[in-house]
């Protein structure tokens, strides 16, 4: 086995004295002990692991290139939060190493993916994190929700617009200084806005705007810092309602807002006229990009080529690639539920057997329990942080100071973990005795990820499902409920010359 060793370590816990050389040690005494070959170690040093923009930690996003690249066979850490401290990450990642044969190893939680429930785990983990992912953000869609019914807006506010001191929108008419060609000059946001409108109605391309921008010394605002223009946010920011006194409803809408218009109506309406001309006057090729259920894992069993997915009146289409490239290939083009539901049928019978299901149950809670108490530890960590600034500044006095400090430094010992939502295990608990109910309840893409977690490849041929590859993880559970039909079903080759 060919080992890989990840360690991180924040600024803060530079300046605490938190040791990558621990970290590292632990992960060479381990895979000494297992006798693996260690071929990389990754170190990130003063990077978060919160954020999900993995670009800030260059290391991780190396390990995960090099994971895609099969450079090595397991990964090692030294602790889970190590590795990231944002449970979609985590499972994305997981999902990420899974798929291209990596195993995972954090040694403080003795989470080890390279056990045969572990691989169980790694696989099942990967096809139930967007389940996971659409549970976490049900309570934010409703605060959202509640804000749009105010006319309020959701999220980072557009360029242009800062918060007024009630919260409503208003013009960002700050200045800021920029240095252009040597110089410094002062710029002020909206008056950027209102400079790229008024060059778009005068027939200006995307590209020209974003050019004109930045030569004038504007940047961008929002999540990912200051940037220069590209023609992509132009394009964005002039279609943009917001600029009109309208707010997202959500569902691909737009609500009256409380705040007032930043932009004249008639200015916006002539942009879009030009916009629309020049969109009428480009050919267009359009791109058909859907994920369905079956995507990339359906083969014909006549000629052994892909299936491609088309969407007509309302159904979706399998196609041969075979016949699309001119071969003799005689499959006929079939609708996709057609398939489906033999599938969901086929899938009635399997199940994952109940001592494995508490133990992939056991392994979410752990990995759930992980980050609850990450989170309160950061809480009390800031609260922490919060009364030392109060004290420091003379808001407090040193009797109050210790007081509160002695609190939190008594509740930061006894942090535990927290277990996870009841609702969330449950749902996790019942997909995983029913995969048909998971199947029913998942959308188009997520039945992808179902299917891939079980199937390697699924065969067709005419209008029927004639049989499946599973995946490696799962044969043995595939062997347990079809025991009698499954030499026949795991063995058939649909054509043993092309495919022996």
């Amino acid at each position: 086995m060919r080992a890989a060793l990840y360690a991180r370590v924040s600024t803060d816990e530079q300046v605490e004295g938190y040791s990558i050389d621990a970290q590292l040690r632990a992960g060479r005494d381990l895979a000494h002990q297992r006798g693996w070959v260690i071929v990389e170690e990754y170190v990130d040093e003063g990077k978060s692991a919160r954020v999900e923009d993995i670009d800030k930690r260059p290391k991780f996003k190396e390990m995960l290139k090099a994971a895609r690249d099969k450079q090595f066979d397991v990964l090692i850490v030294h602790k889970l939060d190590r590795f990231a401290r944002n449970v979609i990450v985590t499972l994305k990642s997981f999902e990420e190493l899974w798929e291209n044969g990596i195993t995972f190893i954090s040694i403080t939680e003795q989470m080890d993916f390279t056990t045969p429930i572990g691989k169980v785990f790694l696989a099942t983990v990967g096809a139930f994190a967007q389940f996971y992912s659409d549970n976490l953000s049900q309570e934010t869609k409703k605060g959202w929700a509640e804000r749009r019914e105010q006319g309020l807006y959701c999220g980072t506010l557009p360029f242009g617009a800062m918060k007024g001191e009630d919260g409503i929108p208003i013009p960002d008419t700050a200045e800021s200084k920029v240095k252009i060609n040597g110089q410094e000059i002062s710029v002020c946001n909206y008056e950027g806005l209102k400079q790229a409108f008024k060059l778009a109605v005068q027939d200006k391309s995307d590209r020209e705007v974003a050019v004109s921008l930045n030569a004038s010394g504007y940047r961008t605002t929002g999540t990912h810092g200051p940037r220069p223009f590209s023609k992509d946010t132009i394009k964005n920011m002039l279609r943009n309602r917001f600029y009109i006194g309208y707010i997202p409803d959500g569902s691909g809408g737009w609500l009256k807002a409380k705040h007032a218009p930043f932009i004249d109506l008639e200015l916006f309406e002539g942009v879009q006229k030009f916009r629309e001309r020049r969109a009428t006057s480009r050919f267009s090729v359009r791109s058909d990009a859907s994920i369905y259920s079956l995507s990339g894992l359906v083969r014909c069993a006549e000629c052994v080529n892909t299936l491609r997915a088309f969407k007509g009146s309302g159904r979706v289409r399998l196609v041969c690639n075979g016949r699309l490239k001119g071969g003799d290939c005689t499959q006929p083009s079939t609708a996709l539920d057609v398939y489906e539901r033999q599938l969901m049928a086929y899938l009635g019978a399997f199940q994952i057997p109940p001592d494995y299901q508490e133990k992939i149950l056991e392994e979410h809670r752990k990995l759930q329990s992980t980050y609850d108490s990450d989170k309160q530890k950061a809480l009390l960590e800031a609260r922490l942080k919060r009364i030392k600034d109060l004290y420091g500044w003379g808001h407090v006095t040193r009797k109050e100071y210790l007081t509160d400090y002695t609190a939190i430094r008594r509740d930061l010992q006894q942090v535990t973990p927290i277990q996870p939502k009841v609702n969330v295990l449950e749902r996790l608990a019942a997909f995983l005795k029913d995969i048909v109910l998971a199947w029913k309840d998942a959308s188009q893409e997520q039945r992808n990820r179902l299917a891939k977690c079980l199937f390697e490849v699924v065969w067709i041929k005419d209008k029927k499902v004639v049989a499946v590859t599973p995946r490696l993880e799962f044969k043995p559970f595939f062997e347990l409920q079809y025991d009698g039909k499954s030499r026949y079903i795991l063995q058939v080759r649909p054509r043993g010359d092309l495919n022996p």
